[in-house]
């Protein structure tokens, strides 16, 4: 018994003196593993270590996060113009190692729970000319014995105030992991009322939420699952309520399936207040169906990349070769729902589209045309119709030719096309395919 008491002793003496020494390595990997993993998922982010110094019990890092050349720094470029450096975020981190991380006992959240490391970061946004601006809250993370990253952003209610411009927010918080290895990324965020803005104009969030989880593919996209929602927003000019929206929710959905992208995403406002007009609510209900993933990965990568191509006119070649390797696979559109409530009636809007599959080497976008099937349905309220041909007196034309029939208190337009033949309403309509050529 004394023999395996004096051998549990030394056991737990190892795992809480020797260990801290040999997995602050591990864990300084790991951390960097995740990091370096996260800008290349991230496209554009450059990540750099700025140092780490690491302790037999505890290490300190630094890493800096910035933007490197494509379509979003040269987007940012055009507000960005006096300036040659944009933005760049620096993360500082404590990080207490150990199989049983004894050090963290003695800061917010520690935990004797067994893994690589259990840290805490800070984050800074460097602004250039030697001006910086502390990011509120804290990020506290653990790493486990497998090397997935589990973290907590935490925010406290606060206030600032910038370049006359004050912000101010209430309590929220940010849950979400991460996996090099797999490519996994859970999240899950809920944020009370933030509030920007200056003596002339300020925005307005009551609340937000979002939650999903994401793969990624290795056709350089992620799918999964992932929800938002904002109560409301408004926005105000010296202090009088010009606009607003209320119950905004997106829930997007995506997979893969036989090497086939299917995604769907249904995106519905309760009410939005447009000046002059009053309250509309939408609801729009989108889906795509058997688009090649391969195809989809590389014409969305060339989009991306365009802005930062030398010659357009090659990156605008490359993205149309790839648009025709997914068209030829084939794939369907459809809006199940497209629905706009406004203050005279609600607008209606289904559409289906079906692209067939066909020969890649002997594509011709007029050949595409001929083999494609669509349907739509439409139908606009009375009251909205009239608005629009008292504004634009030539849009009756479309209620003389018969595209759109008065049914009660609704005009509708039935329209199909189905091997080159258009049909509105019953009636042909011809289409000048020569066009396309």
């Amino acid at each position: 018994m004394k023999k395996s008491l004096l051998a549990l002793l030394l056991f737990v003496v190892l795992v809480i003196i020797v260990s801290p020494g040999i997995i602050g390595g591990l864990a300084e990997r790991s951390l960097n593993e995740n990091l370096d993993w996260a800008a290349e998922k991230g496209g554009e982010l450059i990540v750099s270590s700025q140092g780490f110094n690491r302790g037999w019990f505890s290490s300190e890092g630094q890493h800096r996060i910035e933007l490197g050349d494509g379509a979003v720094r040269a987007a940012l470029g055009g507000f960005n113009a006096g300036d040659t450096e944009l933005p760049a975020l620096i993360i500082n981190t404590h990080i207490d190692h150990g199989l049983i991380p004894v050090s963290s006992l003695g800061r917010e959240r520690g935990s004797l729970t067994p893994g690589l490391g259990s840290a805490v970061s800070t984050m800074t946004i460097e602004l250039g000319n030697d001006a910086s601006f502390t990011v509120p809250g804290t990020i506290f993370s653990k790493i486990s014995l497998t090397g997935e990253l589990t973290s907590s952003y935490s925010l406290d209610a606060g206030s600032t105030v910038f370049d006359d411009v004050t912000l101010t927010w209430e309590p929220g918080s940010i849950d979400f992991s991460t996996d090099s290895a797999s490519g996994r990324v859970v999240f899950d965020g809920n944020f009370g009322a933030v509030s920007v803005g200056d003596k002339l104009q300020r925005v307005s969030v009551e609340s937000f939420k979002f939650s999903g989880e994401q793969a990624q593919t290795e056709y350089g996209f992620a799918v999964g699952d992932v929800n938002f929602s904002i109560v409301e927003l408004l926005v105000y000019v010296a202090d009088n309520k010009v606009s607003g929206m209320r119950g905004l929710n997106i829930v997007a959905s995506s997979s893969l399936n036989d090497g086939n992208l299917d995604a769907r995403s249904v995106l519905k406002i309760d009410a939005q207040t447009v000046p002059g007009f009053g309250d509309i609510s939408l609801i729009a209900d989108i889906s795509i169906s058997g688009a090649n993933a391969a195809a989809v990965g590389k014409a969305s990568t060339r989009l991306q990349n365009i802005a930062a191509n030398q010659d357009p006119r090659q990156a605008m070649t490359s993205v149309a070769d790839d648009l025709k390797d997914l068209f030829a696979s084939g794939f369907e559109i459809n809006i199940h729902q497209l629905d706009v409530e406004l203050p005279m009636g609600t607008l209606e809007t289904r559409l289906t589209v079906e692209i067939p599959e066909s020969d890649r080497a002997d594509f011709q976008w007029v050949s595409l045309l001929l083999s494609t099937a669509a349907a739509l349905d439409l139908e606009i309220p009375e009251a909205l119709m009239d608005m629009a041909i008292e504004m634009n007196p030539q849009i009756g034309v479309f209620v003389a030719m018969g595209y759109l029939k008065k049914n009660g208190d609704v005009y509708e337009m039935t329209a199909r096309y189905k091997k080159g033949v258009m049909t509105i309403n019953g009636a042909p309509i011809p289409i000048p395919f020569g066009a396309f050529q």
